[in-house]
């Protein structure tokens, strides 16, 4: 139903809600990652046309705004805890490249870049801030690792996933706009407007029910807009303080220095397996670089640690995850946020094991997973795995991926001068949760003397196609045609409350409270049309959008129970779902690739994946979420990394350095679905925004490495862009270089 509007060019995001008289806001970034700040000369800028103010860190502490609030961390070993918050602008102390120093405000776009460029700005650079910010310990270590140094067969493993940025379509902007009465609307690229009200109103003491945020149409987000960000905070205080509409406008340039990063994990994983290759045990380290303000949330790796075990049965297992200091950008989520990272761990371990051992990896994988008859299932780190089929799912994975063709694919590719490589992964991940606690959403359903139908839910489409599912649900459930409902997206005083968009719970937890809303609606009319028929609420049916009475021969429609509902003629229901636990989505993915020895170019040729996501309640959006996870795990395995010198200064600062892959550079996808419904929600759905990436990542890499291994490399580059596959091939023809 969005794709219309989309396609036409009538969709509304930031950039075309400005008002006519919005003053435009630009920040200074600082050029250097560490340093202090000693000197500021912004009276240049001050007196330059159009300038209406420059703010600087001493502007902010007269004023008393402080910094972003940051979560606690975890110290499981006894260290102390590290406590640096994000400054709105850098006063002293520059902690990472592009920090904000300055914010300029101006009549136009190009007055306030003007004006910034006037700025005098004097960096002594000093030493970055480092050390352990965060250490959480998981499972049995010390077992887990005496029964590795005992196995039979011993797997290790080293591997890093280097950070990478979301790049969403629509860089991040956002417009304030106060009124004449304290309060504010307040226009996002969010996907999470409810977060972000909240957000806001403590940073600018500011009563919630006055502050409005808006996120109508969003360009993507994938974890990167989930939360408060400084220049959020700081148009909106500005816009405040003026009395008048600010807009900040993110350049594609300026999102390569400012936005949140996210994976930039490096890991040290081991196993260990008895005689009949059953696995024994799992030990892994996850070293994650957390940038220069920690937070709770660039440690993706805490909830979804537990991946590390799979599909499989392991009978202990231990995981220790380090976060790290460094002068760069802090990590946000990612699409998968620690799932793809824990998927590669065990995926990677099982291919080499099979390798070391002699053994077909696809055995290896079947004689290790966890039957059904063992459900549900709680796995050492703590996933309590509901319903699956893990051997059905493996077993129509491999009839997907056409493995005896594979002799005659990799013959045909040698014929052209190309190394062929398969691979396959199994994976599972947590949804709609948080493990420890999953989090409620809200939806409401308004009916007017007219019939027509407003929807609203807590989740925030950003592209998923939630108005399509969602309103597709309220036409089916009330057999009403599409042009009488109408679904709003991302506004905060259209429902109560809301968990935004993550953790792949639409329709899970957004769409099961408006399910629970329908049912609600049916019931409180079928009890209005029965005191109006005289009869007992059991003995009224419903279809088609009108309350019968069979004994009666009365009717009432939609809109004539509005008007009986309330004085005003809206007929209002609310409902709020919260999840008992997380569901956990699982699936196989295959890929290969064929690699060109002379110039290390990796073609991805063939990809087919099955995707147990519970009961499929739309396919073309499914496959719509799978075809854009996977190309972002591919992304992630061939090429994608945030690159840094040894200055911290960025050498990948523009799409002409940044990979990101293309239509062109994808094989068609061979998807097919496994529809295990969980009990967890009244829709049986697991969830499926991050199962493609989750899954794309380790299968992409094992293919890779299948391809590799045959010329004689022993460890896959990651990402495996030409470059590095070319010099893995070279060295392991001539040897190690001196």
């Amino acid at each position: 139903m969005e794709d219309q509007r989309l396609l036409r060019g009538a969709g509304c995001f930031v950039a075309d809600a400005l008002p006519a008289d919005v003053l435009h806001a630009v920040f200074l970034r600082a050029e250097v990652a560490s340093g202090h700040l000693s000197a500021l000369d912004v009276a240049r800028a001050r007196a330059m046309p159009g300038v209406i103010e420059v703010v600087t860190a001493v502007d902010l502490a007269v004023a008393g705004l402080g910094p972003l609030p940051q979560s606690d961390l975890p110290r499981d070993d006894g260290g102390p805890a590290i406590f640096r918050p994000i400054p709105l602008l850098a006063g002293d102390d520059i902690g990472h490249l592009g920090a904000p120093v300055a914010m300029v405000i101006a009549q136009s776009d190009a007055m306030a870049r003007d004006a910034a460029e006037a700025i005098g700005v004097d960096i002594a650079e000093a030493p970055a801030a480092a050390g352990i910010a965060a250490v959480r310990c998981l499972g049995e270590m010390d077992r887990a690792r005496a029964a590795v140094g005992g196995a039979c067969h011993q797997v290790h493993l080293t591997f890093e996933a280097p950070r990478g940025l979301a790049l969403s379509l629509e860089p991040r902007g956002c417009l304030a706009m106060p009124d004449a009465e304290g309060g504010m609307v307040f226009r996002s690229s969010t996907q999470n407007p409810y977060a972000l009200r909240k957000g806001l109103a403590a940073l600018l003491g500011c009563p919630i029910e006055r502050l409005r945020v808006l996120s109508g149409d969003v360009g993507g987000s994938f974890g990167l807009k989930g939360f408060v960000t400084r220049e959020e905070a700081l148009v909106a205080w500005s816009a405040q303080r003026l009395g008048r509409a600010v807009t900040w406008l993110e350049t594609r340039s300026e999102s390569f220095l400012a936005d949140h990063q996210a994976r930039g994990v490096t890991a040290q994983v081991s196993m260990g397996l008895d005689a009949d290759l059953r696995i024994q045990a799992i030990a892994a380290e996850f070293d994650v670089d957390m940038g220069a303000y920690p937070d709770r949330r660039a440690l993706g790796m805490l909830s979804n640690a537990p991946g590390i075990t799979g599909l499989y049965h392991v009978p202990v297992a231990g995981a220790v995850i380090r976060g790290h200091l460094s002068a760069r950008m802090p990590l946000a989520p990612m699409r998968g946020n620690g799932r793809p990272e824990a998927t590669l761990a065990i995926e990677q371990l099982l291919d080499r094991a099979a390798r070391q051992i002699g053994c077909d990896p696809v055995d290896l994988r079947q004689r290790n997973l966890i039957q059904p008859d063992q459900m549900p299932y709680r796995t050492p780190l703590g996933f309590d795995l509901d319903v699956g089929d893990f051997p059905r799912l493996l077993a129509q994975g491999v009839d997907l991926a056409d493995r005896p063709g594979l002799i005659k694919r990799r013959q045909a590719a040698m014929a052209r001068g190309k190394i062929h490589g398969a691979g396959l992964a199994a994976c599972v991940e947590s949804a709609a949760g948080p493990v420890p606690k999953p989090r409620p959403d809200h939806a409401r359903i308004t009916v007017d003397r007219l019939g027509q139908v407003r929807v609203a839910t807590g989740v925030t489409s950003t592209g998923q196609g939630h108005e399509t599912a969602m309103t597709r649900m309220v036409c089916d459930q009330l057999g009403l045609p599409a042009d009488r409902v109408c679904y709003v997206n991302g506004d905060t005083d259209a429902t109560k409350d809301g968990r935004g968009s993550g953790g792949s719970a639409g329709i899970a937890v957004a769409g099961a409270a408006l399910w629970q809303a329908l049912s609600d609606l049916r019931t409180e009319g079928a009890e209005i049309a029965a005191v109006h028929f005289g009869v007992a609420p059991d003995a009224v049916q419903f279809a088609q959008g009108i309350f019968t009475t069979e004994s009666r021969n009365l009717s009432l429609d939609m809109a004539e129970i509005a008007a009986l509902r309330a004085p005003d003629g809206l007929w209002q229901v609310d409902a709020v779902f919260a999840p008992s636990a997380a569901v956990f989505p699982n699936g196989v993915h295959s890929c290969e690739v064929e690699i060109d020895p002379e110039t290390g170019v990796v073609e991805v040729t063939r990809y087919r994946a099955i995707e147990d996501v519970g009961h499929v309640w739309n396919a073309d959006l499914v496959a719509g979420q799978l075809h854009g996870g996977i190309v972002m795990g591919l992304a992630q395995a061939l090429g994608e990394a945030v690159h840094y010198d040894a200055d911290n200064q960025l050498i990948s600062g523009s799409l002409m350095d940044h990979y990101l892959p293309r239509a062109a550079d994808m094989p068609k996808f061979g998807l097919e679905t496994l529809d295990i419904a969980t009990g967890r929600n009244p829709l049986g759905a697991k969830g499926v925004g991050e199962a493609g990436t989750v899954g794309a990542l380790a299968a992409a890499i094992s293919a890779v490495a299948d391809a590799l291994a045959g010329q004689g490399v022993t460890q896959t580059p990651l990402p495996a862009t030409p470059l590095r596959v070319w010099q893995a091939l070279c060295e392991a023809a001539v040897g190690p270089r001196a």
